[in-house]
């Protein structure tokens, strides 16, 4: 269980715009200390240069919030006292074998395991699935998969702006992480579901899949897919509805 909702340290590990995106939206109500393994972001300060120029809108946002965010050089310094740590490292692709690489992401768990065992971790990034349950064990951590949908070159909208929210954990820190993303979104009845773990990977790989292909995959092979890796259809099926946003087409991989 998070403690006190209404002021919460927020640890953010991730180096590139999509971190950043989850950090500025949670800074609207909570202490946020954004981590990552290099000093990239604080350079790109210090010589007044745009954070990420593909996507503008961030620092424009930035400027706005940027009292409610520090930044750390490392997710340990990030991670002292977090309450709540939000994984956004992304996951490389690695066109040799048609697989993703999960390394960065294994490092930040490791680094939560080692610094802040106790915090509940959120991935949001995309992740195969079946992963959040494996690394929950490795790690001894509480993980709860919640991919975002985001867009390249909007990721500051889409962020605060999602259709809808799908949070893998069914538990009352589950409940607890959807009211806290919902409320940093500008719409405050935006509509969230909770799921199990691999549940949640896999409504957010079957969405990646539609948009790779530009066309849904029909019902029966949802319900054949679930069957044969033992997850809730009803779950999948209820999580599966249209969205509006294009995502890269490496994603169609994580499901196996």
């Amino acid at each position: 269980m998070l403690p006190n909702l209404a002021r919460l340290n927020v640890a953010v590990l991730g180096a590139g715009p999509k971190a950043l995106a989850s950090a500025i939206c949670l800074s609207r109500h909570h202490r946020v200390l954004l981590g990552e393994a290099g000093a990239y972001r604080a350079t790109r300060r210090l010589t007044g240069l745009p954070m990420y120029p593909g996507e503008p809108e961030l620092d424009q946002l930035l400027r706005r919030t940027v009292r409610n965010i520090e930044f750390a050089d490392s997710y340990a310094r990030a991670l002292a006292g977090a309450d709540l740590v939000i994984v956004a490292e992304q996951p490389v692709f690695r066109a040799e074998n048609g697989r993703f690489d999960m390394a960065a992401v294994e490092s930040c768990l490791a680094s939560v395991a080692r610094w802040r065992p106790l915090a509940t971790v959120v991935l949001e990034t995309p992740t195969p699935v079946g992963y959040a349950f494996r690394a929950s064990v490795q790690h001894r951590l509480h993980v709860i998969p919640a991919p975002l949908q985001l867009r390249h070159g909007q990721v500051a909208w889409d962020r605060a702006r999602p259709r809808q929210i799908v949070v893998g954990d069914t538990s009352e820190r589950g409940l607890t992480y959807a009211f806290l993303v919902v409320r940093s979104c500008s719409h405050p009845n935006t509509p969230y579901l909770l799921t199990n773990p691999s549940e949640a990977e896999a409504i957010h790989a079957f969405e990646l899949r539609r948009s790779a292909r530009g066309r849904a995959e029909s019902q029966e092979h949802i319900v054949e897919y679930c069957h044969r890796q033992r997850l809730n259809v009803e779950q999948v099926l209820r999580g599966l509805q249209p969205f509006e946003f294009v995502q890269e087409s490496d994603a169609v991989v994580l499901l196996e």
